[in-house]
């Protein structure tokens, strides 16, 4: 009798397993449409729904094949064809369209793929939730539903994972509060009769989307997904002909690539305008010589997080070398060509090498960083740091963009242009975001340099010295008084020779 319990209980288990493989679960919400999958490329598509008596055709996309839908679905299918792209839309959707569904793509007579889907059309969907994750704590996922596990209320936890990003299911309270992936069974911890889940944040490292499944008895009540924050932000990127660019990525998760306008890479097929930075742990690349070609797009991404970059050539001013006093005030100023209507961007090196944006003409909400406020003033092009510390030396460089070029547009007379610039909207496009100058300013604060006072010697040191100069004269005396007695003796001895040698 236990075994057949516990087959009872193993069985839905592994026929989950087993049509996971083969099974995508997806999930929409009463009123909602979906559409089941695309066919690129081929010549018709055909969609069946999984029945118990038999497989249901809900429509073909063949002109020679025309299919009349079930009576349930039907004025509630419609085929899209764009192109070369087929698809099958089911629209108003009710709790009685949960089911399978098979999706299957034909070129020449041939099946050239086919694709099948579990879906669960829900009461509602709650309103997604980003995941936060604490540095030594990881997260936790609480599936926005008060009544699981009472009143024959389940939840069902689905994940998806890299690369593949299809829905896996996790857990199942309807029939235990067990794990069904082994090896996330040491990094989640169940808690509130499945309601909520802790992870530890190792099993974040391939696994970023989540969602929760709420249901009482058959009927789907309600269905969430959470994923982890984003961190794709993109960060502009300043940089001159022949200047050695470096952008930042951590090295977290795994199958790390660096996305670029020369195509994909990883550290093993870099190529010599492009590297890693070998003197980091990180999976930084380094632009040793930035070009033109090299503009663009770049993108960090691994199994964990994305990093975007956006590059852009700009012409070189002279740079300026500036050395102020420690406590005084510097202007930093930027050459600015008044016959354009421009903005100014200003930044500066940080500590970590990153480039941080610390002032911007035409966006007052930019924070000003924690140890320049209160001491950071702006006028146009210029920029004036007060009350300079030793540490606010370093590198600051401003950046001069074109604005509203989309004036140009249009003529003096407010029509549009001719042909030829109607036809030059990519140019037009580019030049939104084209750089007039970049021009850096090194400066150097120095402390001031303070003379000490002289102070007096002890009086036994004067003393001392008044002594060894009485003794140096002394002797110079006595020096000098024996001198002139040699040289008298001297004059006499030859004075009386000279009188013994006189001849009369």
């Amino acid at each position: 009798m236990t075994s057949i319990r516990f087959l009872e209980f193993l069985l839905p288990v592994l026929l989950h397993l087993v049509l996971s493989k083969e099974v995508e679960p997806v999930f929409r919400a009463k009123g909602t449409t979906i559409e089941m999958g695309y066919c690129f490329g081929v010549d018709y598509i055909v969609v069946y729904r999984c029945a118990p008596e038999g497989d249901q055709l809900l429509g073909n996309s063949s002109s020679e094949s025309p299919s009349t839908p079930p009576e349930d679905l039907q004025g509630r299918i419609h085929i899209n064809k764009v192109q070369h792209l087929l698809g099958l839309q089911i629209s108003q959707l009710t709790h009685k369209d949960s089911g399978i569904y098979r999706r299957e793509c034909w070129l020449h007579q041939t099946l050239e793929s086919q694709n099948t889907q579990q879906l669960s059309v829900c009461d509602k969907e709650v309103e997604s939730e980003e995941i936060v994750v604490k540095e030594d704590e990881g997260a936790k996922l609480l599936c926005n539903n008060t009544s699981i596990g009472s009143d024959g209320t389940s939840v069902r936890w689905y994940y998806e994972t890299f690369p593949l990003y299809k829905p896996i299911l996790l857990l199942d309270s309807s029939v235990a509060l067990d794990l069904l992936v082994k090896e996330l069974q040491g990094v989640i911890k169940v808690q509130n009769n499945g309601r909520s889940l802790l992870f530890d944040k190792s099993a974040l490292e391939n696994n970023s989307h989540f969602y929760c499944l709420v249901s009482k008895g058959k009927t789907c009540v309600s269905f969430q997904n959470m994923q982890l924050q984003d961190n794709s932000e993109s960060r502009d990127i300043f940089a001159t002909q022949g200047e050695r660019v470096v952008l930042k990525c951590p090295a977290e998760g795994t199958n790390q690539q660096w996305e670029t306008p020369l195509g994909l890479f990883n550290s093993s097929n870099m190529k010599m305008n492009l590297s890693l930075d070998e003197k980091s742990e990180d999976f930084s690349l380094v632009i040793p010589a930035f070009s033109e070609e090299l503009s663009g797009e770049y993108s960090c991404f691994s199994s964990l997080f994305e990093v975007r970059y956006s590059l852009f050539l700009c012409p070189k001013n002279e740079s300026q070398n500036k050395v102020v006093l420690e406590g005084r005030s510097v202007l930093l100023d930027c050459d600015v060509n008044k016959e354009h209507s421009l903005s100014v961007q200003w930044y500066r090196r940080e500590p970590s090498g990153e480039n941080g944006l610390i002032h911007n003409s035409n966006d007052m909400t930019v924070p000003v960083p924690e140890d320049l406020r209160g001491r950071l003033s702006e006028n146009g092009a210029t920029m004036t740091i007060s009350h300079l510390e030793v540490k606010d030396g370093g590198v600051y460089w401003c950046v001069v963009l074109v604005e509203s070029v989309f004036l140009d547009y249009y003529d003096d007379g407010g029509e549009e242009d001719t042909e030829e610039d109607e036809n030059s909207d990519d140019n037009f496009w580019d030049d939104t975001h084209k750089c007039v100058s970049k021009q850096e300013t090194i400066l150097r604060v120095i402390k001031h340099v303070t003379l000490k006072p002289v102070t007096e010697e002890p009086e036994t040191s004067n003393v001392t010295a008044y002594a060894v100069g009485a003794g140096l004269v002394g002797m110079l005396v006595v020096g000098v008084i024996v001198g002139v007695i040699f040289v008298v003796k001297n004059r006499k001895a030859k004075a009386s020779q000279n009188q013994g040698n006189t001849v009369i």
